[in-house]
């Protein structure tokens, strides 16, 4: 397909999996299969609509979260082949860090939202305070 139907693929099996549901149950919940579950994810097969919005449902999320994240270099891409020369086999540009595809797909990533979304309500906010400030400290470079 495209590169936005990989974006939108990729948040729905980022999502899926911070629920810890799997591409069974999803598609059980969908009445179809397993395998149609991850053609979405991979970004093989287009997602209508309608079907888009009853996987929100299920994911309890609003529409717009599939698109988050998509850069307007993105949305002006006419091909793959395009896309893959803006951006490399991944989400980020090359130069936009350690990263050569999306980091929010990564076992690391979804660990570190349970665990950050176990948290209570007071914990979240300092901790964002906390790493805020390191990330705003120009002293620290790269040794943590």
């Amino acid at each position: 397909m495209g590169p936005i139907d990989e974006h939108v693929g990729a948040r729905i099996c980022a999502r899926r999996k911070l629920l810890q549901l799997s591409q069974k149950q999803m598609a059980e919940k969908l009445g179809i299969t397993f395998q149609q579950i991850q053609k979405y994810e991979k970004g093989v097969n287009r997602i209508g609509a309608g079907r888009l919005y009853t996987i929100a449902s299920i994911l309890g999320v609003d529409i717009d979260y599939f698109f988050d994240g998509i850069s307007p270099e993105i949305l002006s891409i006419g091909s793959a082949a395009d896309y893959a020369s803006c951006y490399g086999t991944g989400f980020l540009r090359e130069d936009d860090g350690d990263y050569k595809s999306d980091p929010m797909q990564g076992a690391e990533a979804v660990m570190l939202l349970k665990a950050f979304y176990s948290l209570p309500a007071k914990a979240r906010t300092a901790l964002l305070m906390m790493l805020t400030s390191l990330k705003n400290r120009e002293d620290l470079d790269n040794d943590v």
